[in-house]
């Protein structure tokens, strides 16, 4: 090489920062993707592969709480149907308990004006009400009154005068029974005759095959009568019940 050439490139060597006589490494070139180049230059790019399932979760994340809202709106509205069918059911039994009773009740005051049936019965302790005594329990004799077994004793008779009414509806003249205690009056007229009983066994609950209720002498089936009782019975509870609530009474002299 001649001195021209040495000179030239000695000048090349300095022009790029080293020194005359210093092997100087080369700055690597920068490697780049095709894909990193246009992601740079194009912001946008590297979205464009990702938008179908950022639309599809965006989506999802949209429609995802309507699911259990409209779940939660129809079990509402189920709800809201059963109470208000169960409120008009409760309130359509309660308007034909009114009406029974109603109608009951006027109908004791017509029996008693015509001095219709056995008689009447009166308990101080539960209002006073003045009940016609129909004879027979059947359905139609217990809905305007009380009903005398007709098996039993006649008001004021040795043996034992039995009396069935409804604790529930139609005048439901034994609603409060359960609440006699012993010594309360039980008043029933006959005619111008009043028979006033005096409680010796209060509210006792028996099964309602115990049959021996009716018997001359309830608490001893076996034995002879020489007493005037009465019993009334009715309805253990105020739903439908096998049982029977009982209570015993002695005639006094």
């Amino acid at each position: 090489m001649d001195r021209a050439g040495s000179s030239a490139a000695r000048s090349a060597g300095v022009a790029r920062g080293g020194t005359v006589g210093q092997n100087v490494p080369m700055s690597p070139e920068p490697t780049t993707s095709p894909v990193e180049t246009v992601a740079d230059a194009v912001p946008e790019a590297r979205y464009v592969a990702d938008e179908p399932e950022t639309e599809a979760r965006h989506l999802a994340e949209e429609t995802a709480p309507d699911q259990p809202t409209r779940r939660g709106k129809k079990r509402y509205w189920s709800w809201l149907v059963a109470v208000i069918a169960l409120a008009l059911l409760v309130a359509g039994g309660y308007l034909s308990l009114y009406l029974s009773n109603s109608v009951a009740i006027n109908d004791y005051a017509d029996r008693v004006a015509a001095a219709d049936g056995l008689g009447t019965l009166t308990i101080p302790r539960l209002g006073g009400t003045v009940v016609p005594i129909g004879e027979g329990t059947d359905r139609a004799t217990l809905r305007t009154g009380v009903g005398w077994y007709d098996t039993t004793a006649r008001p004021g008779q040795v043996g034992n005068c039995a009396i069935a009414g409804h604790r529930l509806g139609w005048g439901q003249p034994f609603a409060d029974l359960g609440l006699l205690a012993v010594g309360d009056e039980i008043q029933i007229t006959v005619g111008d005759t009043t028979y006033t009983y005096r409680v010796i066994t209060g509210p006792t609950v028996v099964p309602g095959d115990q049959t021996d209720v009716l018997a001359p002498v309830p608490t001893n089936p076996d034995q002879l009568a020489t007493k005037a009782l009465l019993t009334l019975t009715t309805a253990a509870t105020l739903l439908p019940s096998p049982d029977r609530l009982i209570v015993i009474a002695e005639l006094q002299r």
